[in-house]
C-alpha cells in the first residue's frame, strides 16, 4: 500500500502454512499508533491492540498468498506500514480479481468468527467480560479491522485490493486507453471517500489523509497520461 519495505537488521522472520512472514519495525509503530486512542493509552491494552492488528493484517494477507501459491507462485507476506502485502506475479485477469478478493475475504471471515465469539459471550458469559475487560477490548478491535478496513480495502482505488479488482476488469472490457478509465475511478471513488468522511466523519482525520494522498497522486498520474496522449 505504501511501496516496498526495505530490509532491515530488526526484521521479526518466521513461516506461517509454509509461507514467509516478514514484519518491518514500523508496523510495530503504525500499529501502535492505529490503537493509541481506542485503548485510553494503557501499556496493556496497547500491546493486547498490537496483537490484533498483527493477527488482522496476516490473515488478510494470507487470503492473498494462499491464492498466490495455489496459481503456483511463490509469495511472501511482509507487515509495514499500515498493514502489509503478499508478494505476487502479474496474473491474468480473472485470477488477479480472485488473488484480490481473497484478502478480504478472509478478513471478513474471522470478523464473522469473532463476532459469533462475543455473542456467544454476552449471551452466556457476560460476567466473564466484565471481570475481564481485556478480552472486550480484543474483541471489539478484531471486529472493528476486520470489517471497517477491508470495506475500505475495497473501495475501487488503486493500489487498494478494490482498485485492483477494478483494473482488472476495466482492462478486461475496455479497450480505449483502461489505463485512464481505471485512474478516473479512482480518482472519483478516493475523492468519494473524502468527501463523505468530510461530511459525516469529521473525526477520521487519519482516513482524509490517506485517501486525500491517493486522490492526489492519481490526478498527478492522470495529468501525465493526458499529456502523453
Amino acid at each position: 500500500m505504501f511501496g516496498m519495505a526495505g530490509e532491515t537488521e530488526f526484521d521479526a522472520r518466521f513461516q506461517i502454512f509454509g509461507i514467509p512472514v516478514r514484519i518491518h519495525p514500523v508496523f510495530w509503530l503504525s500499529s501502535a499508533w492505529l490503537v493509541w486512542d481506542a485503548s485510553g493509552q494503557n501499556p496493556g491494552l496497547i500491546f493486547i491492540g498490537i496483537l490484533c492488528v498483527l493477527v488482522s493484517v496476516l490473515v488478510h494477507e494470507l487470503g492473498h498468498a494462499f491464492f498466490i501459491r495455489r496459481f503456483g507462485y511463490p509469495s511472501e507476506i511482509v507487515l509495514y506500514f499500515l498493514g502489509g502485502y503478499a508478494t505476487s506475479t502479474q496474473f491474468r485477469r480473472w485470477r488477479s480479481v480472485v488473488v484480490s478478493a481473497a484478502g478480504p475475504c478472509a478478513g471478513f471471515t474471522l470478523f464473522g468468527v469473532v463476532l459469533v465469539l462475543d455473542i456467544w459471550l454476552e449471551s452466556n458469559h457476560r460476567d466473564f467480560l466484565i471481570q475481564y475487560p481485556a478480552v472486550n477490548f480484543a474483541l471489539g478491535i478484531l471486529q472493528f479491522a476486520n470489517l471497517f478496513w477491508n470495506l475500505l480495502n475495497l473501495v475501487p482505488v488503486q493500489p487498494l485490493d478494490g482498485g485492483q479488482i477494478m483494473a482488472a476488469l476495466v482492462y478486461h472490457f475496455v479497450r480505449r486507453r483502461p489505463e485512464e478509465w481505471a485512474t478516473l475511478i479512482s480518482i472519483a471513488a478516493s475523492g468519494g471517500v473524502v468527501l463523505l468522511a468530510v461530511k459525516y466523519a469529521p473525526g477520521l482525520r487519519m482516513l482524509m489523509i490517506f485517501f486525500g494522498i491517493l486522490c492526489a497522486q492519481h490526478v498527478i498520474a492522470y495529468n501525465d497520461m493526458k499529456r502523453r496522449y
